[in-house]
């Protein structure tokens, strides 16, 4: 089956599609994306992802399409490739280069690419995560980058490395003042004397669409739940911990370190968050 790609303005081959050597993305990382799942052949959350680029792409200074024209490019992809399950990577960058900047007016790259079926395997969900702290990288809260979903995400490759040399499926990362952020691609949740809590985007967090979605839900499910300053102290008085991506949805998480837990709020959160999504 021959998958399909939109670039700039053309479905094509994704075979055959190819971007420019001067592209910043490939260059530098100077770049955004938006991963999406795909069910029943529509994209989840699209106005959310949409108005997250926007808002990224403003304080890049990208000048972005607007929301009809990508939503209706992302359903032709859809349609080109029959794709009734599956995900969708969205990921613009400036074309041209003037020295380390980006040429004034750049046109963007805009891609859609494809991956067909369900990001995780299900008895990863039964399982639970197996989780490690990262001791290669931090995420740098001071940086705005931590506030955008850029293609700038070496530090991430390199906690993920770090956990799958150690067997684990996943590495939380800790800000300069050591304080818990987020996992290499999810943001994480802790579950302390019945409260959902998670760091807060000014640690060094991106404002992810599911993390919004939890946090909305425990309200709905009179859970309390709130952002709050966490740190590895915190995780060994959890009784549960979780993360959360667009493509994860609601993952358990079984053991951080030597610590384990149980999934007793987060089933009935994951539950609930795929029932409305159906």
């Amino acid at each position: 089956m021959t998958d399909y790609s939109f670039l700039n303005g053309t479905l094509t081959s994704s075979s055959s599609a190819q971007i420019s050597v001067t592209d910043r993305s490939y260059l530098f990382g100077d770049g955004l994306f938006e991963t999406i799942l795909v069910q029943n052949s529509k994209p989840l959350y699209l106005s959310e992802h949409l108005n997250r680029l926007r808002q990224s792409s403003s304080f890049f200074a990208y000048d972005l399409p607007s929301a009809e024209e990508l939503a209706g490019a992302m359903q032709a992809v859809i349609d080109a490739n029959a794709l009734e399950s599956g995900s969708m990577r969205l990921t613009v960058s400036p074309r041209e280069s003037q020295g380390l900047l980006a040429k004034i007016n750049s046109p963007l790259n805009i891609l859609i690419t494809i991956r067909r079926g369900r990001p995780y395997r299900e008895e990863l969900y039964e399982q639970g995560f197996v989780v490690i702290i990262a001791q290669t990288t931090r995420r740098n809260e001071h940086s705005p980058l931590s506030r955008h979903k850029t293609t700038n995400f070496a530090d991430s490759i390199l906690a993920k490395r770090e956990a799958k040399l150690c067997g684990s499926d996943e590495a939380i990362l800790l800000n300069a003042a050591g304080r818990l952020t987020e996992a290499a691609v999810a943001n994480l949740f802790l579950v302390i004397n019945g409260a959902v809590l998670t760091p807060p985007v000014a640690d060094g967090v991106l404002p992810g669409i599911i993390r919004e979605k939890v946090l909305g839900l425990c309200s709905d499910l009179n859970i309390p739940a709130r952002e709050q300053t966490l740190t590895p102290k915190d995780i060994e008085e959890a009784e549960e911990a979780f993360l959360t991506n667009s493509l994860l949805g609601v993952m358990p998480v079984r053991k951080i370190q030597n610590v384990n837990f149980i999934a007793k709020v987060t089933r009935r959160i994951a539950a609930v968050l795929e029932m409305k999504n159906k």
